[in-house]
């Protein structure tokens, strides 16, 4: 998307088109801000616009890619040979069969045999645990030493970068002291306090900030004009000011589905007897795998990888399900734990004023309203600090899953009567 179609992150924008005028596009870059945000978006349509063969907007004062030269499309599809994009990934050695391959190549694979064709590959799982490997800067280093192929100018997307080991931040920190000539090199962080300081120095540092609610809600409503309000409000609540993620989610009715069931899961600890901790705490345990099906079919649909590539990055991460059976389940219960720690947060709210307009679960306000007086201050904020305790036992101390959702669902309940 062209940066006039990006909602929010204006000041960063403006910075970039004013380098890009100035023809004083600096080496290296650090965008700082919460996950999902747009900091890529906004990185790889930087790089569409630097290279675009007929850019628009430059008397406005508001320039821009066209978004359909040959540059603008493949940058766009990440497979432009001067754009590198590398993301925090889990690498699993897959076996290939030989009609993949023919599939992938296509007539280069006439007289092959099909025996010589049939090997293994490295695939990369994005997974939220996943690190830079020190091969995935070390090849970005090397393509840094080639010719350009047609663009103006290189670039380099370091998505995490945070989640680089100290030897790939090493070798990274070089490159970035000697760049190659006409290369600029991007990176994303949330965590910009988990990076060298020494590269956080050779940096030129750009925020970005999540979207108010009201404005994320407006320009759904824009983008989506025949939307239920419920479903936008549901949606603004989960993207938590990202727009990006707002648009995934609009499309992914199951994930939806499944937020309304763990809301009303929490809901429910209000009323609950303890003698039911056990059942509530097998629902909760069965829907971190849900949500991780859910999101990979969403993911499915929105997705423009080959369906080779597609059937490779499944079996890769059948592979993994095979090593670690509840990996999966104990990453996807973070982003489970991030919606409940938004229920409680909004029924302190409640329980301290009616300003309705800071409620993230704007579309069941009326239930938060009515469940805000059953609670105490202590027993609410007790409410967040097992939540953050379970959190913790999950990834650090390698607690058992399931009678860690059952623990957590016996302080739930008992948070009501704490006083």
């Amino acid at each position: 998307m062209p940066f006039s179609d990006v909602i929010g992150h204006e000041q960063a924008i403006e910075v970039l088109r004013h380098a890009i005028a100035a023809d004083r596009i600096a080496k290296a870059y650090l965008f700082v801000g919460p996950p999902n945000t747009g900091k890529t978006m906004v990185a790889r349509q930087f790089a569409r616009t630097v290279n675009c063969e007929n850019p628009v907007g430059e008397d406005e004062g508001r320039l821009d890619a066209c978004g359909v030269c040959h540059n603008c499309v493949r940058i766009e599809q990440e497979n432009h040979p001067d754009l590198r994009v590398i993301r925090p990934s889990v690498r699993v050695d897959v076996s290939e069969r030989a009609e993949d391959v023919e599939a992938a190549l296509g007539e280069e694979t006439e007289g092959v045999s099909r025996t010589v064709m049939t090997g293994s590959r490295d695939v990369y799982i994005e997974l939220p645990d996943a690190v830079i490997y020190i091969d995935q800067v070390r090849d970005l280093i090397r393509h840094g030493a080639a010719k350009r192929s047609g663009a103006r100018r290189k670039f380099y997307i370091i998505c995490n970068a945070e989640s680089m080991g100290i030897e790939a931040a090493n070798a990274l920190l070089k490159t970035l002291e000697e760049p190659p000539p006409d290369t600029t090199i991007i990176l994303t962080t949330s965590r910009e306090d988990q990076l060298l300081d020494t590269i956080v120095s050779r940096c030129q540092r750009i925020r970005f900030q999540p979207l108010p609610h009201a404005e994320l809600r407006a320009a759904l409503h824009e983008r989506f004009p025949g939307a239920d309000d419920e479903l936008i409000r549901a949606v603004t609540a989960m993207a938590g000011g990202r727009y990006g993620r707002a648009r995934f989610l609009m499309d992914a009715p199951d994930l939806i589905e499944l937020r309304g069931a763990l809301l009303d899961l929490a809901a429910s600890t209000a009323e609950a007897p303890l003698a039911e901790c056990l059942h509530l705490g097998e629902k909760l345990a069965e829907l971190p795998e849900r949500w991780w099906e859910a999101s990979q079919q969403a993911e499915e649909l929105a997705g423009a990888t080959s369906d080779v590539e597609r059937e490779l990055r499944n079996r890769a991460l059948e592979q993994l399900h095979r090593r670690s059976p509840d990996r999966i389940k104990r990453i996807q219960m973070n982003e489970l734990l991030d919606i409940l720690q938004t229920w409680y947060r909004d029924l302190t709210l409640l329980r301290k004023a009616s300003a309705t307009e800071l409620v993230v679960n704007a579309d069941r306000v009326e239930q938060l309203q009515e469940l805000a007086r059953d609670y105490t201050p202590s027993g609410l904020i007790w409410a967040s600090e097992v939540i953050e305790d379970v959190r913790r036992d999950l990834a650090v101390r390698n607690a058992n899953f399931a009678l860690a959702c059952q623990t957590l669902m016996v302080k739930l309940i008992a948070a009501r009567r704490r006083r």
